[in-house]
């Protein structure tokens, strides 16, 4: 059965497999600590790790509120405020100043985290060059970045353990770059742009935390700044050489970079200034590459812990390459070796289903912060004008008494057939990964399709095992990553054996 793996429409895929059933009780997360009325001390652990703010309360309750330092904050729950929050009123509670204080050293005025009349003219201007670079037009670059990550495992394969976490930053950025700049990346390139990403994380982290405490914002973005302008330096290169070369004829690269150079605003009838496309330029390739690879190590992660899921997820691919759906109209009898189409990817319920839970258990963005713009009400509580107001996936997607068993990993709450009405209706209203609303991620569906085929191409191939040694230590910066890498053990696959009657798959004799 077709199934739509489109996330902007239902999490929840067609399928008709088995019930559901818990896979694995309570994968690794970190456990939060026992509540502390004093929020100062939390805001110090927090210096290390946003989760240092939270406390077991957090996951029991619809909001949360503390005062201080003269600031009101809050910690929102509760499905219908988090719905009027990011849908009904958004104007009403848009990005806090602090979402661009501490991104502006580094993706400067983009997308991401700038609000009213500046966000509608760029949301028009990237909309429009997502609709110019097409997911079926893209597939290619994202088939050379997987063949080159799995000619890299190949190489690997032998290894005690494979730094899947490291492996998932390089093919993510590889997919972006050959998307946006028509070219792979280079290895030389990646190690620097890696390491002062890395350092910009944990710096952005603490400064965020100190901020709160009141230290000043310029000596702040100071400390910010220097690791940014390595990634900036970069990707202005890139933008100016495009930009130099002569008018665009019928050989001009059909990139993303393309399309928004070429976009125009059609009500103002603008284009993107080079200072713009920067801005732009840096959000696609910081959001659409560090997020995907943080949800994709942990999937690769789970799948390592869970062979049941890994064994499912493997026979779907295998029966689907070597049946005929999906391959191209008047083609030879089917080819389980042959690549994974277009049309393929929209087949693959179940790895949807994977990725999805993937990112309900371990979102890549854990907290949005939204600043009320009028005096007024949030659940039962008073929310004064310019208080913080906070809303995490992390917790939201972990809220006990919503989600059943919270912090298990169970892939069939997102099957169709499978799912309970409470899951598919928790699934529309917090599952958050993506964001909700006007400023959902223009990126989902690039985000999903990228998911599928690496993680398809990745069970075909090889059995993913536990590795040795400690489990990842999450720790929640701009984006969720393991403080101690994540790592799996890689086992190549025999040849894969079909019949007309059925799929044969020898994964675990050897």
């Amino acid at each position: 059965m077709t199934a739509s793996t489109d996330p902007a429409a239902d999490p929840a895929i067609d399928s008709a497999e088995a019930p559901a059933q818990l896979l694995f009780p309570e994968p690794v997360h970190p456990r939060p600590a026992l509540y502390k009325k004093h929020f100062g001390l939390r805001l110090l652990k927090g210096l290390h790790s946003w989760f240092g703010l939270l406390s077991d309360v957090d996951f029991r309750i619809p909001i949360g509120s503390v005062q201080f330092l003269g600031r009101h904050l809050f910690l929102v729950n509760e499905p219908q405020a988090i719905k009027r929050m990011m849908v009904d009123q958004v104007d009403d509670f848009p990005k806090h100043p602090l979402t661009l204080w501490v991104l502006e050293p580094l993706i400067g005025r983009g997308i991401f985290s700038v609000n009213g009349s500046e966000w509608a003219r760029q949301r028009r201007l990237v909309d429009q060059a997502f609709q110019l670079a097409q997911l079926r037009r893209v597939l290619p670059q994202m088939q050379g970045a997987v063949e080159a990550m799995v000619q890299r495992l190949e190489a690997a394969v032998t290894q005690a353990n494979v730094a899947i976490d490291e492996e998932m930053t390089l093919v993510t950025a590889d997919v972006i770059v050959r998307t946006i700049l028509s070219r792979p990346l280079q290895a030389a390139e990646a190690a620097g742009i890696f390491e002062a990403f890395s350092r910009y994380q944990r710096r952005a982290g603490r400064a965020m935390m100190l901020r709160l405490l009141q230290l000043p914002q310029r000596t702040l973005q100071g400390y910010l700044g220097r690791h940014a302008r390595t990634i900036r330096h970069w990707i202005r290169d890139a933008i100016d050489l495009r930009l130099a070369a002569p008018p665009a004829s019928s050989a001009a690269p059909q990139d993303l970079l393309q399309a928004l150079i070429d976009a125009r605003d059609p009500e103002t009838g603008t284009r993107l200034s080079r200072e713009e496309l920067l801005d732009q330029v840096a959000v696609l390739f910081l959001a659409g590459h560090e997020t995907s690879a943080s949800g994709l190590s942990m999937a690769a992660y789970l799948l390592s812990c869970c062979p049941q899921a890994q064994d499912r997820l493997r026979a779907e691919v295998v029966q689907l390459l070597s049946s005929q759906a999906g391959a191209p109209e008047g083609s030879s009898p089917p080819d389980p070796d042959r690549p994974l189409s277009f049309e393929d990817l929209r087949q693959l319920p179940y790895a949807a289903a994977v990725f999805n839970e993937t990112l309900r258990l371990y979102p890549p963005l854990s907290f949005f912060i939204r600043e009320a713009q009028r005096e007024g009400e949030l659940v039962d509580r008073r929310c004064p004008m310019h208080s913080l107001v906070m809303i995490s996936p992390w917790v939201v997607q972990r809220q006990e008494g919503q989600w059943p068993q919270p912090n298990g990993f169970n892939p069939e709450r997102f099957l169709a057939d499978t799912a309970t009405p409470q899951e598919r209706q928790l699934a529309r209203d917090v599952w958050l990964p993506f964001g909700m609303g006007p400023r959902k991620c223009p990126g989902a569906a690039f985000a999903l399709q990228e998911a599928l085929l690496v993680l398809a191409e990745l069970v075909r191939r090889y059995e993913l095992l536990p590795a040795d040694g400690p489990a990842p230590d999450l720790v929640g910066r701009l984006t969720l990553r393991s403080r101690n890498g994540i790592r799996v053990k890689l086992r190549r696959l025999p040849t894969m054996m079909t019949s007309s009657d059925n799929v044969i798959i020898d994964a675990h004799d050897h």
